[in-house]
């Protein structure tokens, strides 16, 4: 009896077991989404961020090509992506070094709004979504807790004395301090698309993410020519994409970076989403390498170039890790550690998880203009003149209308060098 009984339930779970295996094995993989899918979802939810940016200013540069809150014309645009969403209140994921302390300390700076910091956030449609009250007062480096404000930052940027916490603004470098991870707040009754986030645990050595940003045109050499492409009378978004080629553990130590990989990317996409190759942000750009040409050619102090073979991949562990892969690759932040930091301060924000919707993928899909050649080069760009959008609100025309072009602007307050320096997208 007990022999049957045995053989009875040896039958049941052989039996159980066949169908677990067979429904795993009829479960079909999810797709990973074509480059014009990703770009739907990028161009939605990407931002551009830039001080001092209004509705108004457009029409007041283009009259003077002068930034009427500072004879400088020094400005930081930066971007973003829109990660959350609650009444009519947006939350988009950037970089701390999107915000310049200096900056945010001068009243001289926003003396037109009675010394209190403002940005503009552009939203896809071509919106300009003025925020007040930028300053949380922590200064840099950060003193206290972040508070749930309009502004929440997790690291800084100001200019140190190089191996010290010292700020001296005259002579120091441009570093970071923290975790260079920020969300900034906006309000608009507007319906915008929120990017679902990811899980970076489960992105491998050698898959391919995408980033999306607003790159600064003069900031990169024309290839053909070599040389600094100065004047370029047109702001376009990029989506580039690459190999993940390491990851390491998120630490403060190493400003929060974890995520490594090749791309296309330049200055000005600070802060864009990095995308999974199903639509879901796994991360926030910021790092580019340090073997990266600067405009005029040379190198950032400590970059070399990469002579080492695409295989040669660090693909996981500790702090030893970092410099040698920072050398090498762009990086981006892990939006787990991202969502460990809110946990740790009690921030309470609520994300989208699932697949992009087919409804939300079609409503941004737009015929990408020699596909085949983009694919190959890692990168696309969306201008209107060439007809590659049909939505003209995907192109700033003639950003020196909005920018003033300054000297101070071609060196965009990069870091001037030394042994901390980094190179900041």
């Amino acid at each position: 009896m007990l022999y049957f009984f045995i053989k009875k339930t040896q039958k049941l779970s052989i039996f159980i077991g066949g169908i677990f295996l067979s429904c795993l094995a009829s479960t079909p993989a999810v797709a990973e989404l074509s480059i014009e899918e990703i770009n739907s979802i990028a161009r939605q939810t990407t931002v551009l961020i830039a001080p001092a940016l209004t509705p108004e200013l457009r029409q007041d540069l283009e009259e003077n090509r002068n930034n009427p809150l500072q004879k400088s014309g020094i400005w930081n645009p930066g971007s973003g992506v829109i990660i959350a969403k609650t009444g009519n209140k947006y939350y988009v994921l950037t970089v701390a070094h999107n915000f310049i302390q200096r900056h945010l300390d001068s009243k001289q700076y926003w003396q037109q709004l009675g010394g209190i910091p403002y940005y503009g956030i552009r939203t896809y449609d071509g919106k300009v979504h003025i925020v007040k009250d930028v300053n949380d007062y922590r200064g840099c480096p950060l003193k206290g807790n972040p508070k749930l404000t309009v502004l929440v930052r997790f690291g800084c940027r100001d200019r140190f004395i190089a191996g010290t916490d010292i700020v001296e603004r005259s002579i120091g470098t441009d570093q970071i301090r923290g975790v260079d991870l920020a969300i900034v707040t906006f309000k608009s009754t507007n319906n915008y698309t929120v990017a679902p986030l990811g899980d970076p645990d489960s992105v491998n050595i050698n898959d391919r993410v995408y980033i999306s940003g607003w790159p600064d045109p003069e900031r990169e050499q024309d290839p053909q020519t070599g040389r600094c492409r100065n004047r370029v009378a047109r702001r376009q978004r990029r989506l580039a994409w690459g190999l993940v080629r390491g990851k390491i553990n998120p630490a403060p130590e190493h400003l929060g970076y974890s995520i490594f990989y090749t791309d296309e990317t330049a200055a000005g996409m600070s802060g864009g989403p990095v995308f999974d190759s199903n639509g879901r942000v796994v991360g926030s750009h910021g790092l580019g390498s340090q073997s990266k040409p600067l405009c005029g050619g040379s190198l950032e102090a400590g970059g070399e170039s990469d002579s080492s073979s695409d295989s040669d991949n660090v693909s996981s562990g500790d702090s030893l890790d970092f410099n040698k892969l920072q050398k090498r690759y762009s990086s981006g932040q892990n939006v787990n550690y991202f969502e460990s930091l809110l946990k740790e301060f009690d921030f309470d924000l609520t994300f989208r998880r699932e697949l992009p919707r087919p409804e939300v993928i079609k409503a941004g899909i737009t015929y990408i203009k020699n596909l085949e050649v983009a694919s190959s080069s890692g990168q696309v760009e969306f201008d209107a003149s060439e007809d590659v959008f049909d939505d003209p609100n995907d192109v700033v025309d003639d950003i020196y209308k909005l920018y003033t072009f300054e000297l101070e602007n071609m060196i965009r307050d990069e870091p001037s060098g030394g042994p901390e320096s980094i190179l900041l997208d």
